[in-house]
This record gives C-alpha cells, structure tokens and sequence, in this order.
C-alpha cells in the first residue's frame, strides 16, 4: 500500500540541490519564487519550490504549504 501523506520533512540545501540535479529542470517561476523538479531518493517525483528572499510573506507560505501538504492535493 502506498502511503498518502506523511509529517513534512525537512532537507538540507546540499540534499535538495542533488534531488534536482543541481535545479537542472525549472518547472515554473514566479514574482515570489522558482519551480523546479526534483526526485527523491525513493524514487518519488517531487516539486521543489526555491522561494526569494524579498518575497518572504509568511501568511501566503502557510496557506501553500497546507495545500500542498494535504493528503488531498
């Protein structure tokens, strides 16, 4: 059985940075951060989002985090 949803995790920036390839594929940019993708070492597809630090809006990274996060997402 696959499972669904689990705690949140956190990476160190060297774990993200050979989970994208060095962030070989952008997947998306906007004003406040860059998209890229990335593979964990189960072999899960992951989308890594690099956030810009100018942009830094606490409010707007919880709403995404919980949606990203949901087991329904």
């Amino acid at each position: 059985m696959v499972e669904l949803y689990s705690e949140p995790r956190r990476y160190t920036f060297l774990e993200v940075k050979d989970m994208t390839d060095n962030f070989a594929k952008k997947i998306g940019e906007g004003p406040s951060a860059t998209g890229y993708h990335g593979k964990l070492l189960t072999g899960q597809e992951v989308a890594v989002k690099v956030r810009r630090p100018l942009f830094h809006n606490p409010a707007r990274e919880c709403a995404e985090f919980k949606t990203v996060s949901s087991p329904n997402a």
